[in-house]
């Protein structure tokens, strides 16, 4: 599910459809004196396009484009919010993905570079979609940024990001792939422990890794002389 609070809307994925729908009905839903039966409101959506097993959903940053995944062969597919609003439901652009599905969808939060949405797919390949010009950025080796990538988050600027990697190791990058610093294996994790939900920033200068049922399994907050906490604020 994904919420675009200034245009009113939320998208939501269903086992076979998109479910557009618009936030002030859903708050009338809730508020509504009608009974609820086995706690659940009724809601008619705006929208309802038949999409089979759609696995992301979200909107960017500046709420221009609605973006969704395939749960099989892969690929994003992108809506121009304001042709939704209007009942238009073509896609406004497509980008392939090999077939390979993807793990993650990470919109840019930063509006001068809401375009930029970071793709991390099934066999941890890190990628960045541009969708004003509805391509994959290329970084010194193509269009993958970077391998063995579970999780990702952006900068709270949105100038870099931070992938996260099997190995309980992360990199902080450009959107273009240099690399600014490596982030060690954090001391306190025992075995093969490692992160599956990285990387929250907090206030910029945090990392969390996380497991998969959002456990914190790490903190990090004193980094190595590569990597100064003021950096990760850029």
């Amino acid at each position: 599910m994904s919420i675009a609070n200034r245009n009113g809307l939320v998208a939501a994925a269903a086992p076979h459809a998109l479910i557009i729908g618009e936030t002030d009905k859903i708050r009338a839903a809730f508020t509504d004196d009608a009974p609820a039966e086995n706690n659940i409101k009724s809601f008619i959506p705006s929208l309802t396009i038949s999409i089979p097993r759609v696995s992301q959903v979200a909107f960017s940053s500046d709420e221009s484009f609605l973006v969704i995944c395939a749960d099989e062969g892969g690929g994003l597919a992108g809506y121009n919010v304001q042709s939704l609003k209007q009942g238009n439901t073509q896609f406004a652009f497509q980008l392939a993905t090999n077939g390979i599905p993807v793990r993650a969808l990470v919109p840019n939060p930063a509006e001068e570079t809401a375009h930029l949405i970071a793709v991390v797919l099934a066999n941890g390949q890190l990628m960045l979609a541009n969708l004003k010009d509805q391509t994959f950025m290329n970084g010194p080796n193509g269009p993958s940024l970077r391998e063995n990538v579970s999780c990702v988050s952006w900068s709270t600027r949105g100038k870099q990001l931070v992938a996260g990697h099997g190995t309980a190791t992360a990199v902080q990058l450009t959107p273009e792939g240099a690399v600014k610093a490596e982030i060690p294996r954090p001391p306190q994790l025992d075995g093969d422990q490692h992160g599956e939900f990285l990387l929250l920033l907090l206030s910029a200068t945090c990392v969390l890794m996380m497991d998969s049922l959002g456990y914190i399994l790490a903190e990090q907050r004193h980094f190595s002389n590569d990597l100064h906490p003021d950096q990760l604020r850029t």
